[in-house]
């Protein structure tokens, strides 16, 4: 019985960490959504992964046209802050799947909002 017990409380903190970890990894994936300034409305497309050392990202968007950009300074804690290089500096808050806050250029500040968007594996997975 206490072999039992021991297997059952294991197994509950097992899993109690697997889902944690997920849970603080809220930022990974891909991301969706649009950037206002004045009556400037511009899509963009966001990713970030989660490394040893942090995480990094990519940037796709209208300005400027082409290859993704990588992401620099990306902090996550209670909000998430990153940087678009020679675009501007981001900073919002995660709330479940959507990410909205502000953004500052060198031409002063605007908003953003960005919904996580389900990933390739999971639509080809689907039900």
């Amino acid at each position: 019985m206490k072999k039992w017990t021991m297997f059952a409380l294991l197994s509950m903190f097992a899993c109690a960490g697997v889902s944690r970890a997920s849970a603080d990894d809220a930022l990974s994936g891909s991301w969706h959504g649009v950037v206002r300034k004045g009556m400037l409305e511009n899509v963009v497309y966001f990713d970030f992964s989660r490394t040893d050392t942090g995480y990094r990202g990519n940037y796709w968007g209208r300005a400027p046209v082409g290859a993704p950009m990588s992401l620099s300074g990306i902090e996550v804690g209670h909000s998430v802050r990153f940087e678009v290089p020679r675009i501007g500096v981001f900073e919002g808050e995660i709330v479940g799947e959507t990410i909205e806050g502000t953004f500052h250029d060198a031409e002063g500040a605007g908003s953003f909002r960005l919904e996580k968007q389900l990933a390739w594996d999971a639509l080809q997975n689907g039900p």
